[in-house]
């Protein structure tokens, strides 16, 4: 499947941990985020040169307007339905892409596990995939992408306080490359 919908925290997390979503373009696929997930999304936190943390605006408006991400919000009466039946369960953001990847075939891309429990549902019925799958997708099409994982994923660990459930199919995986639990 080409067309992957982002909801809020693995936008974060790659945003985060890539210091922008450029390498996405590498992947060959056409990535959508839904408007409720641009509303959700407004700070990440990136270092400061003197080893502490700054809160600093996520600009994902140059990733919409250079065509790389598309901005997508429901439009049919079943996306309309969805959504509003999915935000009484899950957050806002988490719905409405679930309700449009539901409705569009699209996979979603969460790591949120509640988001991710929902969407797998049998009446709901939506591919999901993780931060850990696509980072090992794109860190697996060049060596020079495998070395950059041990600064990206402990950027995700540290920044996005996010990491894989250790139960999680990628999890030690993710492990060996997050330098900052080696001490």
């Amino acid at each position: 499947m080409r067309d992957h919908i982002l909801d809020c925290c693995s936008l974060l997390n790659l945003y985060t941990g890539w210091s922008g979503l450029e390498e996405l373009r590498e992947l060959g696929l056409d990535w959508h985020i839904c408007e409720a997930v641009v509303s959700e999304t407004g700070y990440t936190r990136e270092y400061d040169g003197k080893g502490g943390k700054n809160i600093v605006p996520v600009n994902i408006s140059r990733f919409l307007e250079s065509g790389m991400l598309n901005l997508v919000q429901p439009e049919t009466d079943a996306e309309f339905a969805d959504y509003v039946s999915f935000a009484m369960e899950i957050d806002d953001g988490e719905a409405q892409a679930i309700a449009i990847a539901k409705c569009r075939n699209y996979v979603l891309l969460t790591d949120d596990r509640r988001a991710a429990n929902f969407a797998r549902r049998t009446d709901v019925g939506v591919r999901i995939i993780s931060t850990p799958e696509i980072l090992k997708v794109w860190a697996d099409r060049a060596e020079q992408n495998e070395a950059r994982l041990f600064d990206i994923i402990p950027r995700i660990a540290e920044l996005a306080k996010s990491s894989p459930a250790l139960d999680a199919p990628l999890s030690a995986w993710w492990l060996k490359y997050n330098s900052s639990l080696i001490k």
